[in-house]
């Protein structure tokens, strides 16, 4: 049975390498283009180790909020995404991929967006700590960094400190395969060898992620409601994410009713 592993984290982290590097060839485009939807995906089939694995490449936050433009781009996506899995076994994994270093107002709510509003914390997350290759022993980096994770209370089942950079020379080249092994080893422990089966979003689920995510708008209630009555939400829908207009206007009338609640705005 194939499990379903959600790939996160803003541009620039290496998240389409990290695909390649789990398939072992390469399989995912690593410039895809800035104009996708926020929380929009792009599938792919892996095997390893006798194991089949489906892995959605998400398109998360750029910047620190959300603007009204991307937050309905978040719920279309999201929407799609979690019904699409629920459909198929549900989530089984967060991958997170963060490029080590500083760790930003964009990666902190990257982590809240798809933990706490998307899977409403009850996935296991691995962190992928990537671009290490010029340490000299990649795994010092998360011994001397693991106290600001704690510090902005993200925590992770596990972490993999990698590079994702290939067809390099050297001693470079051996600690990409070593990256292989590490996170495909990650991957296995908190899939296959798991008990649980996939996290669903079930009944309920889309209202209350609309209602979290709320949160991470810039305008306020006042100007919220305002916006509601003269921004045409079903040409963002279109235009921006490409819904077909019939599907569009229902979701904007949802949409309409769910923030026109005193419990929403």
């Amino acid at each position: 049975m194939s499990r379903n592993i959600v790939l996160f984290g803003q541009s620039g982290a290496g998240k389409s390498s990290v695909i390649n590097l789990m398939a072992g060839e390469e399989i995912a485009e690593t410039s895809l283009g800035a104009d996708r939807c926020t929380m929009h995906w792009e599938e792919h089939s892996i095997s390893f180790g006798g194991h089949a694995y489906k892995v959605f490449d998400t398109i998360g936050l750029e910047e620190p909020q959300l603007g009204m433009d991307q937050y309905l781009e978040a719920i279309v996506n999201a929407r799609s995404l979690v019904t699409k899995l629920d459909n198929e076994g549900g989530i089984d994994l967060l991958l997170f991929c963060v490029r080590a270093g500083r760790i930003t107002t964009t990666v902190q709510n990257n982590y809240r967006l798809f933990n706490e509003f998307l899977c409403e914390n009850k996935v296991p997350i691995v962190l992928v700590l990537n671009g290490l290759e010029r340490q000299q022993n990649m795994e010092d980096w998360w011994g001397t960094n693991e106290g600001a994770f704690h510090k902005y209370k993200i925590s992770v089942v596990d972490h993999a400190c990698i590079t994702s950079a290939n067809n390099l020379e050297g001693r470079s080249q051996k600690l990409y395969e070593e990256s292989r092994q590490l996170v495909r080893d990650l991957v296995r422990k908190h899939t296959h060898d798991r008990s649980e089966v996939g996290w669903k979003g079930g009944e309920g689920w889309f209202m209350r992620f609309m209602r979290k995510l709320k949160e991470f708008l810039q305008l306020g209630n006042f100007k919220l409601k305002h916006y509601l009555k003269k921004k045409d939400i079903v040409t963002t829908l279109t235009k921006r994410c490409g819904m077909p207009q019939e599907a569009a206007v229902l979701l904007a009338e949802q949409i309409r009713q769910g923030l026109s609640q005193k419990s929403y705005v």
